[in-house]
């Protein structure tokens, strides 16, 4: 089984159309003389009926926003990448696409959609995560990957309502930066489970966003794995690989951790400075 692609429109709510495959979603910059720009290639794009009805009505040229929606077989969501279409194409004038035509669009990604995340997503359509740890034997490209997945997917899926006093954090496969927070996803919410995918989104679930809001207690098992691998130089190598995707990005990123101090003891710091008491064992 493999993702399909499912294009809806921001501001009328209505689909555009749907994909087998979209290239471009790694973020890869183009350059003309006058901007920077990415660019999709929507393999075999067909309009929906209702949307060519839309744009014949309004007369609206494509330059919009839209959200590329990761679908499954049954056209249920699980995931969106928001995407701003810059270009001034007047459908209704020029005539709609046949259905096995390729149509290429540029603009400005909201996200990067990395190789790695794309593989996540097979696996996810498969069958969602039913037990702990399914990320433990996954790269560290594929870990960053991972909680992406998670964040997108709770966001279009789950409404988190569980509270608790008290929760599990299994550490003997925290290795490094993104490998915690998939571990603090799961002690939280179960396998597959979301509560952060950096410190500051942490930070925001703490505020009980995402179920578990502060006070409550962390029971960290096998700490000390973590306390030797979340180093200094663990927390600026996942610095300079968020620069590096930042990079992609037409806009520049508004967050920058600093990489200080170990990164085991910032974590500590900040989940105390939120009221999150933390059992080291």
């Amino acid at each position: 089984m493999v993702i399909k692609f499912t294009i809806r429109d921001d501001l009328s709510g209505l689909i555009i159309g749907h994909c087998k495959d979209i290239l471009g979603l790694d973020g890869e910059i183009h350059t003309s003389e006058e901007m920077k720009f990415h660019e999709l290639q929507l393999k075999e794009f067909i309009f929906t009926t209702e949307f060519k009805s839309y744009l014949s009505k309004s007369k609206e040229s494509i330059s919009r926003l839209i959200y590329i929606s990761i679908t499954k077989p049954n056209d249920e969501s699980i995931g969106e990448i928001p995407f701003f279409i810059f270009d001034n194409i007047y459908y209704h004038r020029s005539g709609f696409l046949n259905e096995t035509d390729d149509i290429v669009w540029t603009g400005s990604l909201g996200r990067i959609v990395s190789p790695e995340e794309l593989y996540i997503w097979n696996r996810w359509i498969e069958a969602v995560p039913a037990q702990r740890n399914e990320w433990a034997d996954l790269s560290e490209k594929q870990r960053r990957a991972w909680l992406q997945v998670v964040r997108n997917y709770v966001a279009n899926q789950r409404s988190y309502q569980r509270k608790g006093s008290n929760f599990m954090l299994e550490g003997k496969d925290i290795i490094d930066y993104s490998s915690f927070f998939c571990a603090l996803g799961e002690a939280i919410h179960g396998p597959g489970g979301y509560y952060g995918f950096d410190i500051n989104s942490m930070i925001d679930c703490f505020h009980g966003d995402y179920g578990a809001q502060a006070p409550f207690t962390l029971i960290w098992k096998d700490h000390q794995i973590a306390r030797e691998a979340l180093d200094q130089y663990a927390w600026l190598k996942e610095i300079k690989a968020k620069q590096i995707e930042d990079r992609k990005l037409l806009t520049e990123s508004v967050f920058e951790e600093v990489g200080d101090r170990p990164l085991f003891d910032a974590l500590l710091e900040t989940a105390k400075s939120y009221n999150v008491n933390v059992w080291l064992q």
